[in-house]
């Protein structure tokens, strides 16, 4: 057993000192029982996307509040729940406003709908939202 630290004892747990080459194995060769076992344990992991984690493989889902309920306004907006787009957008940004700063406030509403609206690729992205409606 070596020691990890100058009167510490290397006990478990702890952090030791600078340690020498303690391994049965020479310096240089790396056993194929602990290199191997690292890439199997991992191999697991990667779905067939390629990607590490299988929730990226399943598809979209609704899994944040926010996502659910931009989903539900869609769905009500399609529906003529809503008199126009502008209106449904001001919902969601309250909806956004609510759930992720806890904060109500009609200007603030308006503005940032107000300026989702103008912005070209910010309003292409609202018109693919509204059509997701099922």
């Amino acid at each position: 057993m070596s020691v990890g630290g100058v009167g510490r004892g290397g006990g478990k747990g702890r952090a030791g000192g600078a340690k020498g080459a303690a391994g049965k194995a020479p310096a240089g060769k790396a056993g194929a029982a602990t290199f191997g076992g690292g890439v199997d344990r991992t191999a697991g992991l990667v779905g067939p996307s390629g990607q590490v984690g299988s929730s990226n493989v399943q598809g979209p889902q609704a899994t944040e509040p926010v996502t659910a309920q931009a989903l539900a306004i869609a769905k009500q907006l399609k529906n003529g729940d809503f008199k126009s787009k502008d209106e449904a957008t001001r919902k969601l940004v309250a909806e956004v406003l609510k759930e992720k700063l806890r904060m109500k406030s009609a200007a603030l509403t308006t503005k940032i709908a107000d300026a989702l609206q103008d912005d070209p690729r910010l309003n292409q992205a609202l018109e693919r939202l509204w059509s997701k409606a099922e």
